[in-house]
């Protein structure tokens, strides 16, 4: 590049209306921050390339955030309908990761920090079903049943299954699949039941998702699954029944890739319902018993990290012992279960709670 050229794109450089707030790591941590949201532009020098850039980095954040918070239905309603909105007034601030000036284009590279009270509004105007609850690992077993019948069906179901998890997705699942020969005899009621040996199973049956595959060979070349998932959440149990129908092609690349995503979408919309907000707000009484001041400033710190906490508030105070109530969004089983991915363990003992912080 020669001198003449270089000097025209300093000038560029510098004459760009500085809009990005350099924040360093404010609110990286939070959940309300997408990270690494990259926006590619032909330059133009009569246009405003750069805030350009930030709005289309700000609808691209928004996206990815709805797609973590909002229910499975509602996230679809929601992408259906934003392409002439603009989201910058739910945006606190706007971290410069990296950013390559061209004649020939623009490329910035952004953190974008959602306001989660007015991301909140939002979704409440809108009716919208969300959840910011991110789970602990939920332990997940499946077992594809007639497995002699299917191998390589099989092979294939276990595959896509482990590949469709990331350690972005709101529910953390932890698959585990069933195919040694042992299991070959195992029935629907033991299989719910917990009733069979694996190396990862565990003890504790409080969160565990259970899925039996049942294929069957139908008109047409097609195969159908009868899928019956057993979800354990907190103690509390649903069974989801589904039946999906694929072509059975065990060539095709995309083979059980709606199915498979299909039913992480019903146990999504199970999650994300049961850690949802709810307009009535409950008041819960606590009594939480310390040894050090420390403990009640850790727990205090988790109390003002939960969204579904709108307030809360000391009725006495002594050396080792408070007593308060906590108002939240939603009803027992929810404070329970919110409480408890947020590592507090809530011990309902009928007219008010004991509090326990585990380690």
């Amino acid at each position: 590049m020669n001198n003449h050229r270089i000097t025209k794109l300093l000038k560029i450089i510098f004459f760009f209306p500085v809009y990005i707030l350099l924040i360093g790591n404010i609110l990286a941590d939070s959940y309300f921050t997408v990270e690494n949201i990259e926006v590619k532009l032909d330059f133009d020098k009569d246009r405003d390339i750069r805030n350009l850039a930030i709005e289309k980095a700000q609808g691209q954040a928004i996206i990815e955030l709805s797609e973590k918070l909002l229910s499975p239905n509602d996230y679809k309603i929601f992408k259906k309908n934003i392409s002439k909105e603009s989201f910058s007034y739910l945006v606190e601030s706007i971290e410069f990761i990296d950013e390559v000036i061209t004649e020939n284009f623009y490329r910035g590279v952004f953190n974008i920090n959602f306001n989660p009270y007015k991301v909140r509004e939002y979704y409440v105007s809108r009716s919208f079903i969300f959840s910011e609850v991110k789970s602990k690992e939920v332990k997940v077993f499946i077992n594809l049943n007639k497995k002699e019948s299917f191998f390589i069906l099989n092979n294939i179901w276990n595959t896509k299954w482990t590949e469709t998890q990331s350690a972005e997705n709101t529910l953390d699942l932890d698959i585990n699949t069933l195919n040694d020969s042992h299991y070959d005899n195992l029935s629907l009621d033991s299989f719910l039941r917990g009733d069979f040996d694996h190396s990862e199973l565990i003890k504790d049956f409080s969160n565990i998702i259970l899925i039996w595959v049942e294929p069957k060979l139908i008109s047409n070349g097609n195969i159908e699954f009868e899928i019956i998932s057993k979800i354990i959440i907190n103690n509390k149990n649903s069974i989801l029944r589904s039946t999906y129908v694929e072509e059975y092609n065990i060539y095709k690349d995309n083979m059980l890739d709606s199915t498979i995503n299909d039913l992480n979408q019903e146990i999504l919309l199970y999650w994300v319902k049961a850690t949802s907000q709810e307009v009535d707000r409950f008041k819960y009484k606590f009594n939480f018993n310390f040894n050090s001041l420390n403990e009640w400033v850790s727990l205090r710190n988790s109390f003002e990290k939960i969204g579904l906490i709108s307030n809360y508030r000391i009725l006495s105070f002594n050396l080792n012992n408070i007593e308060g109530v906590i108002e939240f969004h939603g009803d027992s089983n929810k404070f329970e279960l919110v409480l408890s991915q947020n590592n507090i363990q809530p011990v309902n003992l009928g007219e008010y709670y004991t509090i326990q912080v585990l380690k």
